[in-house]
């Protein structure tokens, strides 16, 4: 025969219940005070390197770029100072030009992929589209809707994630068609979806080859995600393209905020 608890075993048993939930309350806290901690952290990190591609880009393209082109055109001097009969001369500094010109070509595309000035002069939209165009070998279609205005991290947050997606869907999963939407789910959240008709691939290997190191694209498209208390959504499987799907809150994304 069972006896039932006294009130005063009651009263204690509430009273480790009510200093258990405290204790639970606290932890939760400080593991998302440690979580805002990390987010701030990484963003800083991640800033960081953004600048620094953009200095060492700006430095490519209006120091390195300029003095190339001051380079060939000090060897179109020369070679229209040569009399005739220095064919032979003629024609080497034509090749010396043409050696300027493809170390100019491949001084400007490093500069647009370190930072595509485009997207500081001209915004998101404008960068997305040139982006678009520039991917060889891929049929992009933008369904681009019109935003409030963005915060510069975040609009390098999306042009970045775009770009890697491309990437991808140009080189490993040979697709021949993206289709990049942006707009507002809500009005309080931001979404970008990329959908590729490629090859596809098994997401748990691609995800764990990223875990050991491997390939890390979409871990780092996850982790900078994470750092605006985003989500992020892949689906794939062999056969049937790739799908990335981010969602990203508008408090704290909107310039000024």
């Amino acid at each position: 025969m069972t006896t039932a608890p006294d009130a005063d075993s009651i009263h204690v048993l509430n009273q480790r219940i009510d200093e258990l939930m405290r204790q639970h309350a606290g932890l939760l806290s400080r593991l998302q005070q440690d979580q805002r901690r990390s987010r701030h952290l990484g963003r800083s990190v991640w800033r960081i390197e953004e600048e620094a591609r953009r200095r060492i880009a700006r430095e490519l393209h209006d120091g390195v770029g300029q003095n190339l082109v001051a380079l060939m055109r000090q060897v179109d001097t020369i070679a229209a100072a040569l009399p005739d009969s220095a064919a032979e001369g003629r024609a080497g500094l034509q090749r010396l030009r043409e050696l300027a010109q493809l170390t100019l070509d491949d001084t400007r595309s490093l500069s647009r992929l370190l930072r595509p000035q485009i997207l500081d002069d001209l915004g998101l939209e404008p960068a997305l589209r040139w982006l678009a165009r520039s991917v060889e070998g891929l049929a992009v279609e933008l369904a681009l809707d019109t935003l409030p205005a963005l915060d510069e991290e975040v609009s390098t947050l999306l042009f970045r994630v775009v770009q890697e997606a491309l990437s991808n869907a140009a080189r490993h999963s040979q697709a021949r068609r993206v289709r990049v939407a942006l707009g507002l789910q809500t009005p309080h959240w931001l979404r970008l979806e990329i959908c590729d008709d490629g090859r596809g691939c098994d997401l748990a290997r691609a995800l764990a080859r990223g875990s050991d190191g491997q390939s890390s694209g979409l871990g780092s498209m996850r982790d900078r995600v994470d750092l605006f208390e985003g989500k992020l959504d892949l689906q794939s499987s062999p056969g049937k393209g790739f799908n990335i799907c981010i969602e990203l809150p508008l408090r704290g994304v909107a310039r000024g905020e």
